[in-house]
């Protein structure tokens, strides 16, 4: 389950301010642009859009549009609820909270044989390559746009935060490799 920072407000209100939102729009958003450095569920998303309703942060219409023969519910911030926004948005943010499993397997790993440990950090380079290669691949859209406009800076300056998140961790991984295979020859 994923930890509810309590943030899940202000992912919603953020993207109903770019355009009106469905339950379902919000969580393809989150899955295909920010995935890389937040999460929402299902269960986090409606009950919240019913709450941003009721505070009048939000309205729900029903959209005339029909998907599967059923009439969607498209959500749209208030003016309320840029005001919300905009104050969240001027806080500090606060302090990030870092949870890797590989960082507790590699702090638990004299429990282990080492090559448990370098075939999970193998892996785990691997995955943030993979996750280099989709931000390249962002960051190649953004750089082919004919009309450079503020709409696509945010994303494009995640994307590049990511890129370099997902580098470092990498190269962190490559290095604790090779630190542990040199202290296994010392021992050999």
């Amino acid at each position: 389950m994923k930890e509810n920072t309590g943030k899940t407000k202000y992912v919603l209100l953020g993207l109903m301010a770019k355009e009106p939102q469905t339950g379902y729009t919000i969580k393809k958003s989150i899955e295909y642009e920010y995935s890389h450095f937040w999460q929402e569920s299902y269960g986090q998303i409606y009950p919240t859009l019913k709450a941003l309703v009721k505070e009048g942060l939000a309205e729900s219409v029903e959209s005339q549009e029909l998907k599967n023969g059923r009439g969607q519910i498209l959500y749209k911030i208030t003016e309320a609820g840029k005001k919300e926004l905009k104050n969240w948005l001027s806080e500090e943010p606060t302090i990030e909270k870092l949870r890797y499993e590989i960082l507790l397997k590699v702090s638990f790993g004299a429990s282990t044989e080492p090559e448990i440990i370098l075939g999970h950090l193998d892996e785990f380079i691997k995955r943030n390559d993979r996750s280099i290669k989709e931000m390249d691949g962002f960051l190649d859209f953004f750089k082919g746009m004919s009309n450079k406009s503020d709409r696509h800076l945010d994303s494009e300056l995640t994307a590049i935060c990511g890129k370099y998140f997902y580098t470092a961790m990498k190269e962190w991984a490559m290095e604790a490799e090779q630190i542990i295979k040199d202290r296994m020859g010392e021992k050999g």
